[in-house]
Order: C-alpha cells, then sequence, then structure tokens
C-alpha cells in the first residue's frame, strides 16, 4: 500500500509472509529386519515482515537528494509435535500411536523470535557526478540479554562517474566507487538463560534435563566490518565492460559455542570470541562479441578470489573444531587454527619418512598412519567463477551457464567404503604379476606396495593380502587416500526459447508469448574428483562449508519447458 503525500513524498506500508507446514509419517512393517513402528509428526514456520516506509526524492539545481526512514518489525513462530511408538505395533497393518506396545515418545517444541528495526538512508549527488551514501540501522532483538538487545550499524558509500568528466569517445561510462559497512548479528533462541528440557519416564514420573550447552547472560551481538573499493567501466556503447571489486571483511566477536570442561557439568559455552578475516577480488568482464540486426552474442565472466585468515580465537585457545565425523572409531574433524585459514581438514594420514617423503612400513609392509592430527590444509577454493553466454537470433534466444572452481578439496566416505567392501574396481584390478589382487599371494595376488620400513630404514617393494590392505588398513584408518581436489567446470544450465512473432499475437490476446526448453545440470565438463561424486553438490549437513561427503545422492539433471505469457 502507497500514498503520496507531496510530489517529492510517498510513504508505503508492506506485509510479507512466508510460512510452511509439513505433516511426516513413517511406517515399518512386521517382517523386517527391524522393531516395528510408527511415527508421526507436524512441522509449522511462519515468518513476518511488517514494514512502513517513507521515500523522499528532490532535486535542487545540480543536487539531488533521495531519502529513506521507516521501520520493520520480523516475527518467526516455529513449533512440531512428534510422536513415536515405543517397543513395537501391537496389530499388522495399524499404524497409529494408540497401537505402541510400550509408552509411546511424545515431543514438542516452540521457538518464538521477534527482532524490530528502524532505519534511515540518504544519498546526496551532485551534477549526476558525485554521489554519497549513508545509513544507520538500529535492531532490537528478543534473543539477545535485555541489556545488550539494542545494536547500532551505519554504512557510508561514495562514487564519482568520471566519464561525466571527459570527452574520450571509446570510454561509455566510468565510475570508482569505495565504501564502509557494519552489519550486527544475534543468535538462536533460548541460549541466554536456562531452560529444561522434558526428558525420560522414571518410576512414573517425567524427569526434565538442563542442556549442554551453558548459556550466557551476557553475550553481545556481533559484528561484521567491511570495506570495499571498485571501479566500473564501459566501453564503445557498452560493447565492453569491466567491472573490479576489492573487499576486506572482518568478523569480531563472533558468537560460537566452545567446548569446555565435562566437569563444569556442560560440554560448550556460548560466548563472544574470535576474529576471522577475508579480502579479496571479484571480477567481471561484459562483452557482446558480436552484434547485427538479426544477430547478437552477449557474454558474461565472472571470477572471484577470497583469502581468509583466523587472526583470533580465544585466550588460551588455538583451535576451534567446527565440525566432526567419526566412522569405525576414527575421526575427522574440520577445525580452525590462529593464524591460519578458515577451515583446515583434519585427520589420519599416511606417516613418512622425513628424509624422501615416501610412506613407512610396518612389519608386515602395510602403511603406518599418524594420529587423527595431521592438518590437511583449507577446504577452501583458489578461485570460482561463471561463464555466462546468451544469443539471440531472430525470435529464438540460447542461454549457456557454465560455473566453476579451481581448488579446495574434501574428504569422501563413499570411495573409503566402496574400496573397505570390496565393490571398487581397484579391488579387483591386476596386478604386475598378471594375476588379480584377490588371488593369494603364494598364487602372485595381492596388492604391491612400496615405501620405507619404519624398522630398518630401507626401501621396500613386495605385496600384501588385499583383504588386509583395502579393509583393515587403507578403507578405513588411512583418510588421506581419500582427500579429494574440489575443482570442476560444469555446464549448469541450458535454454533454447521462442518468442513468437506479432503476426499470431495479433490474433490472440497476448502482448508476448516466449516458449523455451530449460536443461538444468545438464553436463559435468570436467572435474578432479572420481567419477560418481558431483563436487559442485557436495552438503556438509546443516554446515555452511562442506568438506565431506558420505552416501552422496546423485546429481538430479532435470528438462523442462517454460511458457511465459504476458498480456
Amino acid at each position: 500500500m502507497t500514498y503520496q503525500v507531496l510530489p517529492e513524498l510517498e510513504l508505503s506500508a508492506n506485509v510479507r509472509s512466508d510460512m510452511y507446514t509439513q505433516n511426516i509419517e513413517t511406517r515399518r512393517g512386521f517382517g523386517g529386519t527391524g522393531v516395528p513402528g510408527y511415527t508421526v509428526g507436524k512441522y509449522q514456520n511462519t515468518e513476518m515482515n511488517y514494514e512502513l516506509l517513507a521515500q523522499y526524492n528532490k532535486e535542487f539545481g545540480d543536487f539531488s537528494l533521495n531519502g529513506t526512514i521507516g521501520g520493520n518489525i520480523f516475527d518467526r513462530r516455529y513449533s512440531y509435535v512428534y510422536q513415536a511408538t515405543e517397543g513395537g505395533l501391537t496389530t499388522p497393518g495399524f499404524y497409529n500411536i494408540d497401537a505402541s506396545i510400550d509408552r509411546p515418545t511424545t515431543t514438542s517444541y516452540l521457538l518464538r523470535k521477534q527482532i524490530r528495526s528502524g532505519f534511515a538512508m540518504a544519498s546526496v549527488g551532485y551534477q549526476d557526478t558525485y554521489f554519497v551514501e549513508a545509513s544507520i540501522r538500529n535492531d532490537n532483538s528478543s534473543t539477545l540479554p535485555e541489556e545488550n538487545n539494542s545494536y547500532w550499524y551505519p554504512s557510508v558509500s561514495g562514487s564519482m562517474v568520471f566519464s561525466e568528466l571527459t570527452d574520450w569517445k571509446p570510454l561509455t561510462f566510468g565510475k570508482l566507487r569505495a565504501s564502509y559497512a557494519q552489519a550486527g548479528s544475534d543468535l538462536a533462541p533460548y541460549q541466554t538463560s536456562n531452560f529444561y528440557t522434558v526428558g525420560t519416564v522414571y518410576n512414573n514420573i517425567n524427569t526434565l534435563s538442563v542442556p549442554n550447552s551453558l548459556p550466557n547472560p551476557n553475550i553481545l551481538p556481533s559484528f561484521a566490518h567491511s570495506y570495499e573499493i571498485g571501479v566500473d567501466l564501459r566501453f564503445l556503447n557498452n560493447r565492453l565492460g569491466l567491472d573490479v571489486t576489492y573487499y576486506e571483511q572482518r568478523n569480531k566477536d563472533q558468537i560460537i559455542d566452545l567446548d569446555i570442561s565435562g566437569a563444569t557439568g556442560y560440554s560448550s559455552r556460548i560466548l563472544n570470541a574470535g576474529e576471522i578475516t577475508n579480502n579479496g577480488i571479484e571480477l567481471s568482464l561484459t562483452g557482446t562479441p558480436v552484434k547485427t540486426n538479426n544477430f547478437r552474442w552477449d557474454a558474461t565472466l565472472n571470477l572471484n578470489r577470497n583469502r581468509s585468515e583466523v587472526v583470533e580465537l580465544h585466550p588460551g585457545i588455538d583451535v576451534y573444531q567446527y565440525g566432526s565425523t567419526t566412522y569405525s572409531s576414527v575421526n575427522s574433524y574440520l577445525n580452525s587454527y590462529e593464524g591460519e585459514p578458515f577451515g583446515s581438514l583434519v585427520g589420519q594420514a599416511y606417516q613418512r619418512d622425513e628424509a624422501s617423503g615416501e610412506i613407512l612400513l610396518d612389519a608386515n609392509n602395510m602403511p603406518l598412519y599418524t594420529d587423527a592430527t595431521h592438518n590437511f590444509g583449507s577446504v577452501l577454493p583458489d578461485l570460482t567463477g561463471g561463464f555466462q553466454n546468451n544469443i539471440q537470433f531472430g525470435n529464438f534466444n540460447l542461454a549457456a551457464m557454465i560455473d566453476f572452481q579451481k581448488g579446495g578439496q574434501f574428504f569422501s566416505r563413499s570411495k573409503m567404503l566402496a574400496v573397505r567392501t570390496g565393490q571398487d574396481p581397484i579391488t579387483v584390478a591386476t596386478n604386475s604379476n598378471g594375476a588379480n589382487v584377490r588371488d593369494p599371494l603364494e598364487e602372485g595376488g595381492g596388492v604391491e606396495v612400496n615405501g620405507i620400513s619404519a624398522e630398518t630404514g630401507e626401501e621396500v617393494n613386495a605385496f600384501v593380502d588385499a583383504r588386509s590392505y583395502y579393509r583393515n588398513v587403507l578403507g578405513r584408518r588411512i583418510y588421506e587416500e581419500w582427500l579429494y581436489d574440489a575443482s570442476y567446470i560444469k555446464l549448469r544450465e541450458v535454454r533454447l526459447g521462442y518468442t513468437f512473432g506479432p503476426g499470431l499475437m495479433e490474433k490472440l490476446p497476448f502482448e508476448a508469448v516466449n516458449l523455451a526448453f530449460i536443461a538444468r545440470n545438464p553436463a559435468m565438463l570436467w572435474q578432479n574428483a572420481p567419477e560418481g561424486i558431483d563436487p559442485s553438490e557436495i552438503s556438509t549437513g546443516s554446515q555452511d562449508i562442506s568438506w565431506y561427503e558420505s552416501g552422496q545422492l546423485i546429481s538430479v539433471r532435470s528438462y523442462g519447458l517454460n511458457l511465459n505469457i504476458t498480456f
């Protein structure tokens, strides 16, 4: 809803909603390996935004003024109710909580969060050449302690359109810009004071338990400080463009869940700690290599190179664990260390001879391995980018998007388990004796190993039993063997469309009609990782950084038709 108060002043009010409801059932019948059972859950989430804005736009001779002042209320409510049978079902085919043999499990949860915000922005321009912008925002969050729940963060930027000051004909547009901004953030609900969760029934009495993480009633909001400079250039009537940006971001007083001694009765504590910096360069190159009356080709190349460093963690702490995974009592971790790049992958590696770097072998000629403390380096990529092409020929339009990544690494449990269980082709390979590696050693079989004897220091070339090698050592203990480069080049999307001409539109009540064939994820053009594992789709649970995969689902390639009608 908008209201024009004055020619220069407009008021507007908006209400936006995002909501969903999920009803999920699971059924396990009789006759299987597991206990028959039934579960049912209802999950509801509602997010509301109420916004009021006042916008003022006015020109005063060579000056222009644009201003905005407003407020927003963000309100979220999330709840679920979950029930599960225990001890099996009383009757085959009767999937109901009432069919639970033992007392059923019931769980309910309610989350409420509200952020009240006020903000103001102003932009002043002079002769359409010089611009200065500033903003200020205040958030009041319900998840922070009352004395710390109001926090301010400003931003300021300036730019100069220097193409207005020159008559150089090849230059169509040129702008220099610089900015500084702060961004504040809060934390999830219920982390500033103790609360109780309902536990199991003991002696016909419900038990209560406190969370494993110690709440912090003095927690502060965390802030990110961003600095940016850049230049935007366009040449030859926009046939060629270059946009270059250098940025630096400092995240201070991050809210983290830090491990503490179990003697306190808790396993971790919520606190403000650490400083992480990110800096890098973003480059965007645009061009129209071919342009005629009936044919046009537009292309855009984007590149991003980012570098991070964990500057500080917490007094007395030089390592912070972001995640871990365990299989067969062997662990791997995603850690951060002071003075090193963010996100180090840590696990068991080959023991190596210091002089030659070759693998050390034990008395049975099996590889030796380290503890789960070897740092394999950061999982973050060296370079990311995309290449977009759009070709217009008559009424036809062809668009293709390629994205790519150079560097980064991940641990593949899928590959490790395929080898350990004998399902990978290398477990049935032919060795240098011409025999299958699974054949007995006395018949020329076995896996050929090379290394240095840890006992004698002599070089070793020998054959070892394939089952012991793959199942007990390589497929369980040595994570170094299953680290893969995450580089790839992928054809992300192809779109071929046709816009029907004016002749057809005269006979129909439409202004325009476009029919397009779309293919998403049609092809992986190149990758370093083993076939069957898509490094562009790796996801590590709910974490915002991907560092291992375990039973990754095959990437989905989809095809469809899109009909766009304009009335």
